[in-house]
């Protein structure tokens, strides 16, 4: 399995990479036991990364953690990712996100490295930006019927009322 971003190849033993992917939703029920949940939009998918490396390959280690720290404008770098479990998921572009960490095995020598990987730009953001507005419903709609005042409206209604 291989690992590539922006053409710079991350170079891990026992490469591991985990996809997920966070179905947004919110309770719907209030006071209720209903167990009705309200969809909120599918969040971006998320590839965790994780491998060893040898101690014999420290610039290894300072360069995944420069890629990791590197920004564009004062946000994240956006890296195209080349990967087998990507391409099967259509994620085409990602940055780092949550942790990126790197912890020592004393026995083996070499370290535990571990990062997670955001998708930028996901199909469903696309499909929502490219998705117009909708103007909601006035409650109660427009009959075309208006009121100087409310009194007025309430004697009309009696009147008709009375001559039903």
């Amino acid at each position: 399995m291989n690992l590539v971003l922006n053409s710079i190849s991350i170079i891990l033993k026992s490469l591991r990479i985990t996809a997920s992917l966070e179905l947004a939703s919110e309770d719907a029920s209030g006071q209720s036991s209903s167990t009705d949940q309200a969809e909120t939009g599918t969040k971006a998918k998320k590839l965790t990364v994780s491998g060893l490396l040898p101690f014999t390959k420290a610039d290894h280690l300072a360069e995944l953690f420069t890629l990791a720290e590197a920004t564009e404008g004062g946000a994240r770098s956006i890296y195209r990712i080349s990967n087998n479990t990507a391409s099967a998921l259509g994620v085409k572009q990602v940055r780092f996100s949550s942790k990126i960490e790197a912890v020592e095995q004393e026995t083996t020598r070499q370290w535990a490295v571990s990062f997670t990987l955001s998708e930028y730009r996901s199909v469903p953001q696309k499909v929502e930006e490219r998705t117009p507005d909708v103007t909601a419903n006035v409650q109660g709609g427009d009959t075309g019927v208006q009121y100087a005042n409310i009194s007025q409206h309430l004697n009309d209604n009696f009147a008709a009322l009375r001559t039903a």
